[in-house]
């Protein structure tokens, strides 16, 4: 026997025990753990290798089976797995045709003993290994596998000197006809007769009312795993667009896959219904497409499941003991931020995703998922018009009043708008306004609901609320708007709009005018003063007692915003008024520590000397708690603002939600800010 032959049981089996911790351990683990198990089989029992006495139960684990099991072990180390989805069902085929070609005969249902061709020379071994050429060529990644079986057996790799047991094997002919019997079930299921699936559909309906579905059942996947069975099932699904010269719908399966985004919060544009591009028009590419549907469908199924997950995390707290025992205090552990980026996930991949759309608030009017807002002005029988906002019926049916200088009532899906520069201002406005509410909702959604109240969102246990419409006003140019507030504040001619709360209105002139061209930015600054005072019910004294720093940095934040393929991109050093806080602080050397900062309220901040410096200051440390290293304080700074709305903020409460000293984060905010 060679020295190959020999370690060949230890090795293969030690990929077996890793590859069965893999597919039995369902919680996520690290990485290593299957495979440190799988050493085992290398651990010498009575002067022998634990591999070598189970391969004494008569196991000898195939090439294609091992090569099977290698690819799964090995797919979390890996960008995507070795055999693509067309590999793994050729090995499925493989592994049942060879199976019931061998096994059924040679237990005697047969005369004929298809085993005793493997002895001979080249025989079976150069049948496989042609096979293998062809598959290969044409493409195949598993031919390459039944190559390099017909040369483990030319090279005698096994102690059996049979080629049948270099190319298949008990356990791999089992599942291979396991995978292929439950995939028969299943397509057999989905041609099942509509009587049949009304029949079990109307059984779990009263299921359901007896029981209601429990979500938290579910076993996530883990978001590695979900990322490398996307990149197989992408790159098969570019491969045969290119193959059938259909580039544009090959560069849109390519490109589906979100970048990374380092050191900015990505914002995702979710469409009201899953479209199909007007580009797709042969049987070819619409079965391409369907098959990409379906796989971000598969996607958004595991990815809702980590959201629910997410989403449970508060209940997660510490005992009196582990605070105790801790040695700085424990960190938040809620993750509403995250739950609420997983959802917007799911519905870029799956826009009919019903639980993710309920959850995220929406209601289905129509096949098109919209705000509770627009739902109810579309039961009420109003109409959409593109110039003139919200109508009614009868209005949609009288021409629009075109008078110059006539003030104009202007309803978007959340906001009322009174302007006095025409419908075409009125309505770029309220698109700035609708996007600043839809960019809100995900930077900052864990805002709006109670940890708790979220996860009774995602598990289905809430119903969808509406909110506004909120008032804005649009006074016809700068001078109008000046005139008009200093009233109100007497600064108000070096602003270019406003929030005023106890209006609870936000006053803007048309974008541009006057050559303020910061005009976007101001109303996206502005809602977000208007969003975080009208989602939630918040104290009338916001900041006033501390922490009022918050309330102008999150808003700051907000004018970072830049548009991208998938939606928009939140913060960066780059990006908004981060650029001029890096520069007061590594240029001018000004920093005003966040314990004293946090210590002091509106009033105090607001008569501050230093306050154009601060301001830059508070840009930068915006970005710093939404995305400073890999967003570690993300969640901890939303809950901070949650407690600044409330009137619940004391001024060591952002170091305490931060599990850290104000000291640390000082230092941690420099060096963010220092990075090249």
């Amino acid at each position: 026997m060679t020295v190959a032959a020999w370690w060949y049981p230890v090795a293969a089996w030690g990929v077996a025990i890793a590859a069965l911790v893999r597919l039995a351990v369902r919680r996520p683990i690290p990485r290593w753990l299957p495979v440190a198990l799988g050493c085992m089989s290398a651990v010498p029992v009575a002067g022998m290798p634990v591999g070598r006495w189970l391969h004494g139960l008569g196991q000898t684990f195939s090439i294609p089976f091992l090569v099977v099991l290698v690819d799964l072990v090995a797919a979390p180390f890996l960008s995507r797995p070795w055999l693509n989805p067309a590999a793994r069902w050729a090995a499925v085929w493989w592994g049942a045709g060879a199976s019931l070609l061998l096994y059924p005969a040679a237990l005697g249902l047969s005369r004929f003993d298809p085993y005793a061709l493997g002895w001979s020379e080249p025989g079976v071994a150069a049948a496989v290994a042609s096979m293998g050429a062809g598959l290969a060529l044409a493409g195949n990644r598993f031919g390459l596998v039944l190559l390099a079986a017909g040369i483990a057996w030319r090279v005698g790799l096994f102690e059996s000197d049979n080629a049948w047991d270099f190319v298949v094997d008990p356990i791999y002919g089992v599942t291979a006809l396991g995978n292929l019997l439950l995939t028969a079930a299943r397509s057999a299921w989905r041609r099942a007769w509509p009587s049949a699936r009304a029949i079990v559909a109307t059984a779990i309906a009263i299921a359901a009312t007896a029981a209601p579905a429990d979500l938290t059942a579910v076993e996530p996947i883990p978001r590695e795993t979900l990322d490398d069975q996307w990149e197989a099932a992408a790159a098969d699904l570019v491969r045969r667009a290119e193959r059938g010269g259909h580039a544009e719908l090959g560069a849109l399966v390519r490109e589906w896959r979100l970048p990374d985004t380092p050191g900015r919060q990505r914002v995702l544009a979710i469409p009201d219904a899953l479209e199909t591009p007007a580009f797709i028009d042969t049987p070819d590419e619409q079965a391409i497409w369907a098959d990409f549907v379906a796989a971000r469908r598969t996607r958004a199924a595991g990815l809702f499941a980590l959201a629910v997950e997410a989403a449970q995390a508060h209940a997660s707290i510490p005992t009196r003991a582990e605070r105790a025992a801790a040695d700085k205090p424990p960190a938040l552990s809620q993750r509403s931020c995250t739950t609420i980026e997983i959802l917007s996930e799911v519905l870029r991949d799956d826009p009919d995703h019903e639980q993710a759309r309920k959850a995220g608030g929406s209601v289905k009017r129509d096949g098109r998922w919209l705000w509770p807002e627009a739902a109810k002005r579309l039961d009420a029988g109003d109409v959409a018009d593109p110039i003139r906002g919200w109508i009614t019926k009868s209005q949609a049916a009288r021409a629009p009043d075109q008078r110059p200088g006539r003030p104009v009532a202007w309803l978007s899906d959340h906001w009322k708008i009174s302007s006095q520069a025409g419908p075409d201002a009125a309505a770029a406005l309220a698109r700035e306004l609708e996007v600043a509410h839809a960019v809100w909702r995900q930077a900052f959604g864990g805002f709006i609901l109670e940890p708790a109240d979220l996860e009774r969102a995602v598990e289905g246990r809430a119903r969808p609320t509406s909110h506004g419409p909120f008032a804005a006003t649009l006074f016809a140019d700068r001078a109008a708007y000046v005139a008009e507030l200093e009233k109100l504040e007497p600064t108000i001619a070096r602003t270019l709009g406003l929030y005023w709360t106890p209006t609870r209105t936000a006053y803007f002139f048309p974008i541009g005018e006057g050559g303020d061209e910061p005009g976007v930015s101001t109303i996206h600054h502005e809602a977000v003063h208007q969003l975080f005072a009208a989602m939630r019910k918040t104290s009338p004294l916001v900041g006033e007692r501390c922490g009022f720093w918050a309330v102008e940095a999150a808003a700051c934040y907000m004018e970072s915003l830049r548009a991208a393929p998938y939606g928009w991109t939140l913060g960066g050093r780059d990006a908004g008024r981060a650029p001029a806080a890096r520069e007061r602080l590594i240029d001018d050397g000004f920093y005003v520590p966040l314990e004293e900062l946090c210590g002091l309220g509106r009033t105090d901040l607001q008569a501050d000397a230093r306050l154009p410096a601060i301001y830059s200051q508070i840009s930068g440390l915006a970005d710093f708690f939404m995305n400073g290293e890999q967003a570690r304080y993300r969640e901890a700074f939303v809950e901070y603002l949650v407690r600044v709305y409330t009137g619940s903020v004391s001024p060591d409460t952002l170091a305490r939600l931060c599990g850290t000293s104000y000291a640390d984060l000082d230092d941690a905010y420099r060096r963010h800010m220092a990075r090249p």
